[in-house]
């Protein structure tokens, strides 16, 4: 039976016998090196390396992708991402997800509370958002802009005095009223 170089004979039903023709790894010893320097760890031992011809790794492709969306599909995706984070117990950003934002183009804006809710979302949640909104919206032009929303000091009010300036900026009858009476906010 003739045989062809890309088949292997099979001995009656035996175990195929490889092709002498074909080409067998050669293992070349390998002497690891730290640096320069040659380490003594191996001495007496034969280290053996096998060319191994790369493993390919399938990834799914990277469609490109920039279908026109609107507030309110991006409302829905952010809603179900929202869900998505508080049905995995991710209590931290479903906190940090769960507000209002604006859209300006393809550009999310959030505003969070404080610096360690923008680090969090910057280091490990931005990643997990723009790639679920992407997919889900179709888009690959999606951008998050993360900042801290500004919060207005208000004056604590402590005396009687401060209270009742309070309430009388609030209705002005209060200071006809203690005018009138002869009240003095003090007692």
């Amino acid at each position: 039976m003739p045989v062809s170089s890309n088949q292997l004979p099979v001995n009656n039903g035996q175990l195929p016998v490889s092709n002498p023709q074909s080409p067998i790894p050669n293992p070349q010893p390998l002497t690891p090196t730290i640096g320069k320097l040659r380490t003594t760890a191996t001495i007496g031992k034969p280290v053996v390396q096998i060319e191994t011809a790369p493993v390919s790794q399938a990834q799914e492709p990277v469609i490109q992708q920039n279908k026109v969306f609107g507030m309110s599909e991006l409302q829905v995706a952010w809603d179900k991402l929202v869900q998505h984070l508080e049905s995995k117990q991710r209590f931290s950003e479903f906190v940090i997800l769960n507000r209002s934002f604006t859209l300006k183009g393809t550009t999310i804006h959030l505003e969070v509370d404080n610096e360690i809710q923008v680090d969090l979302l910057t280091t490990t949640l931005r990643t997990e958002v723009l790639n679920f909104l992407r997919k889900e919206l179709q888009n690959s032009t999606i951008h998050l802009e993360v900042v801290v929303a500004e919060v207005e000091s208000k004056p604590l009010i402590y005396t009687q005095a401060e209270k009742f300036k309070f309430l009388a900026e609030k209705n002005p009858a209060l200071n006809d009223l203690k005018n009138a009476l002869g009240l003095d906010y003090d007692y």
